[in-house]
């Protein structure tokens, strides 16, 4: 039993001594969690002392300490220094990005990134199977990619002044797969990594389910701050970073030139595990320079066809220096065992036989159309012209979840800011919009304009947050 009386000591968490199992760090870990999830503790909640919940619990200090760490690895609570530990704000709120509701309504959430060219690449996949020992596409041979395949995904990654060949390039199951397979296959749990304020949403919840710390370096206009990443590397011991230099996703900031060579300057120095994700570069029309020209033996690039080419095919090209090609390999195949024969001969052919450049000026085209739409209801907002998605600035009496909530109920779908938020530091009055997901472009408009009469009802009322 503890040796102090706790009946009438203000704690605000006390879990129940009954509910631990072996071992008890985890399990404390997970009632923490599950508290937090459900709400019982709050958004910026001090938790106890340390001290004092072991001396409440009757458990070693140590203990307490492994599980307020698990918990912080987890991106549920974070240590101020000389102030005591919290509940992160928004470690609540969903960070999944998938589509999970099939109610009716106006998409403007989840990407749909223009499906009217998949009966084109269903004929083309028609055509594949119809080949000469197509049946061989069935078999586990070539587990990572035929020869030919590989050489084709060189050639995509050449197109950006990558010096890709047969023995630097990799082939995975989409872009999430190969973010799952770096993480797991160069990193360690307790590692951290630098990533943007705000974050590819799936990327986050791939580090907490690997216990990675994600560490939030503050942007500008033209990119990550440099000095800001600099002093976290000092600081905190950043092992790797990750980033969206072509233009992030929620945001679609884009580094500019000089700044993509202050960041590689600092990868180098610091000599960290740099990953470059950019699903969306080959949807520009301006030819795009990658930040791992300026950081070839540091930076892993990874491009993603679902979001130009087609989403059901889940393939990825990666482009690799030398000194991760056997982990990743590795990695790859104790994940997969093998990619879909299939899926990469597909996408190989619509790259080879030129489709691939008719879908993305077609897909591109299309962005641009939807908005200029989008550009005709938010003239003052700023605007990526090619891009699936904008990001939009809410008055600072709203929240970005509040008006989640709300238009869900007027049957508009959007996803607030606080699904891409690592750490504490973001502003939430932001939502992201997707502007090629609704069915159609008077479908946008409409969404859009319901969006914006919600908002002008805000503008006058008194600050209306979710908590």
């Amino acid at each position: 039993m503890p040796v102090n009386s706790f009946d009438d000591y203000p704690m605000s968490w006390t879990p129940d001594r009954e509910d631990l199992k072996f071992p008890l760090y985890y399990s404390l870990a997970d009632l923490m969690e599950r508290d937090i999830k459900c709400g019982k503790l709050s958004a910026n909640t001090k938790l106890p002392p340390q001290r004092e919940l072991a001396d409440y619990l009757d458990l070693n200090l140590s203990t307490i300490t492994k599980a307020y760490k698990l918990c912080e690895m987890r991106g549920l609570i974070h240590a101020v220094t000389g102030k005591g530990t919290f509940v992160t704000p928004y470690a609540n709120v969903p960070t999944s990005t998938v589509e999970k509701n099939t109610a009716p309504g106006i998409e403007l959430a989840v990407i749909h990134p223009f499906y009217e060219s998949n009966e084109a690449i269903r004929d083309l996949t028609i055509d594949i199977l119809k080949k000469p020992f197509s049946e061989q596409l069935f078999e586990y041979s070539h587990p990572l990619g035929d020869r030919g395949q590989i050489l084709t995904a060189a050639r995509w990654l050449q197109r950006f002044g990558l010096d890709a060949d047969e023995h630097n390039t990799m082939i995975a199951a989409g872009a999430q797969n190969a973010l799952a397979t770096i993480l797991s296959s160069l990193f360690e749990a307790g590692d951290r990594i630098a990533v943007d304020t705000y974050t590819y949403p799936n990327f986050i919840s791939l580090a907490n389910l690997l216990y990675l710390q994600l560490v939030p370096i503050e942007n500008d206009a033209w990119g990550m701050c440099p000095e800001r990443l600099e002093n976290a590397c000092v600081l905190q011991k950043i092992k790797g970073i990750y980033m969206m230099p072509a233009g992030g996703n929620p945001t679609n900031i884009a580094f500019s030139n000089a700044r993509k060579k202050e960041i590689a300057r600092i990868i180098k120095e610091r000599n960290l595990i740099a990953v470059e994700d950019d699903n969306y570069a080959a949807l520009l029309e301006k030819p795009y320079s990658p930040l791992a020209l300026d950081a070839p033996e540091h930076c892993i690039y990874v491009s993603g066809l679902s979001k130009p080419l087609c989403p059901g095919l889940r393939i990825a090209y990666l482009y690799l220096p030398d000194k991760y090609v056997n982990p990743m390999e590795q990695g790859i195949f104790s994940q997969n065992l093998k990619i879909s024969s299939l899926n990469m001969e597909i996408a190989a052919e619509i790259i080879r036989s030129g489709l691939a450049w008719k879908i993305i000026q077609k897909k591109r085209n299309a962005a641009i159309a939807r908005n200029e739409i989008y550009a005709s209801c938010f003239p003052e907002s700023s605007l990526r012209k090619e891009s699936y998605y904008q990001w939009l600035e809410l008055p600072d009496n709203l929240s970005g979840r509040l008006c989640e909530a709300e238009l869900s109920c007027r049957g508009v779908s959007v996803f607030g800011a606080e699904r891409f938020t690592v750490g504490n530091q973001g502003k939430t009055n932001a939502v992201r919009i997707a502007t090629c997901s609704a069915e159609n472009e008077e479908q946008l408009r409409k969404g859009l304009e319901i969006l914006l009469n919600f908002i002008r009802q805000q503008e006058d009322r008194e600050p209306l947050f979710i908590v």
